[in-house]
């Protein structure tokens, strides 16, 4: 029988010491880039009431994959799911006064009862940007260089940030003439990227020409601004054109802000949470089989809590990029203690005093908890691949000790007066 008190539910794990500090770099790295351009962070709740999250015009998020429980009024409760619609309604009712735009970014985990998928996580973690009220083609484009700015601070350099538009697609769906179920069906068959099934349903209906050829040619219809222009011949609504139109804007912003080579455009991408506009866009590296971002347009959302507000934003899934980094070899530099201090009774105090100064000065340095033997002390610090140990014998007398990777070990009596103190930044 399995005994629950050794293992983790299914959909979870630990982080361990190596895990985490990847994790924590990767959010200092994209906290500093959010910080930069004048976001300021908030955080939510980690349940609220599940009207946040349920209600179909604010997200699709299926109550089946929430992980709900009752207060003691009964009310109903979940588990954060997604992080954008809790900074929505904060943003209705919080900022009152506030001049616009508003910049907020956010660090968390959500959580979705995903157990039927295997591989995937119930619990993952964000960090991401809200821009709100502004509405318009500036401000997505700042929403997308950010989030190709955060991924290159991270570390990563090879990836793409796909980008789609709800309403060219939706405007397309609707030169189908089909019937909503049928646009349903469509829409769902491109959404899983069934293309072969799409081309087979898209033959049997009747539809221009033009249109049932844009939609065989989907799959192709990926890469630079030439595409935007070659879509263009392939639709006649003005609704499609206008889109096309605020995408190539969108890319020549983007070649402003220095990120064009990192973009890529995808006239069948279907937005995957129903609050989206506007512009939709996921961003995908080598090694990983999920997106490592998601973001778009919003601009109903914040209304649906009491507050006209566009709004535009994105969120980086740090487990995956996690992932990613590991997939690439790339290596970090450990932040764990490279220096040691040891000590007999009798130099405890001068011990532990000399230790405070490195601490002050910004040296990571551990007290040993291996007593007064001092073999055992080098073997810990071997062990735990520290390059130094500064064992004191008493007050006065010291062995300094140095892990050197050429030589081994090696050792030599020493004082106190012997000792460099480091200084603090600053002191000369």
């Amino acid at each position: 029988m399995l005994d629950f008190k050794l293992h983790t539910p299914i959909g979870v794990g630990d982080f361990l010491p190596d895990d985490m500090e990847v994790k924590r770099k990767i959010i200092k790295s994209t906290a500093d880039v959010f910080e930069s351009y004048g976001y300021r962070e908030v955080e939510s709740p980690m349940f609220e009431y599940i009207e946040v999250f349920s209600d179909e015009k604010m997200g699709s998020i299926s109550p089946k994959e929430m992980f709900r429980f009752f207060d003691k009024d009964g009310s109903t409760l979940a588990l954060r799911s997604d992080m954008t619609p809790p900074i929505a309604r904060m943003a209705a009712t919080a900022f009152e006064g506030e001049k616009m735009p508003l910049r907020l970014c956010y660090f968390g985990s959500a959580f979705r009862d995903s157990k039927s998928y295997q591989g995937k996580k119930c619990e993952f973690s964000n960090a991401g940007i809200e821009l709100m009220g502004h509405k318009g083609t500036e401000s997505d484009a700042e929403v997308i260089a950010i989030s190709i700015k955060s991924i290159l601070a991270c570390g990563i350099k090879e990836f793409k940030v796909h980008i789609g538009e709800v309403g060219f697609f939706n405007a397309v769906l609707n030169e189908t003439r089909l019937s909503e179920k049928d646009k349903n069906s469509l829409k769902e068959l491109i959404a899983n990227r069934n293309y072969a099934e799409a081309e087979y349903f898209v033959m049997s209906k009747e539809m221009p020409n033009n249109i049932k050829r844009l939609f065989i040619e989907l799959p192709r219809l990926v890469g630079g601004p030439e595409i935007i222009e070659y879509t263009k011949n392939l639709v006649t609504s003005l609704e499609a054109q206008r889109a096309l139109n605020s995408m190539e804007i969108l890319y020549n912003i983007l070649i402003m802000h220095g990120v064009n080579e990192y973009v890529s455009f995808d006239m069948g991408m279907v937005n995957k949470l129903n609050y989206y506009t506007g512009i939709i866009f996921r961003g995908y590296t080598y090694g990983t089989g999920y997106s490592i971002i998601d973001g778009g347009r919003y601009d109903n959302l914040v209304k649906q809590f009491g507050k006209e507000l566009p709004a535009v934003g994105f969120g980086i899934k740090v487990d995956e990029v996690m992932n990613a980094l590991e997939r690439s070899g790339k290596e970090f530099v450990s932040s764990k203690a490279k220096a040691m201090i040891g000590y007999t009774p009798y130099g405890m105090a001068s011990a532990l005093k000399i230790a405070d100064i490195y601490r002050e000065a910004g040296v990571k340095i551990e007290n040993s908890m291996c007593g007064s033997d001092i073999d055992e002390n080098i073997e810990y610090m071997v062990n735990k691949g520290m390059e130094s140990l500064i064992f004191f014998k008493d007050a006065i007398n010291i062995l300094y000790v140095r892990n050197e990777k050429n030589v081994g070990i090696v050792a030599a009596d020493i004082t106190i007066d012997d000792l460099v103190m480091p200084k603090k930044e600053g002191e000369k």
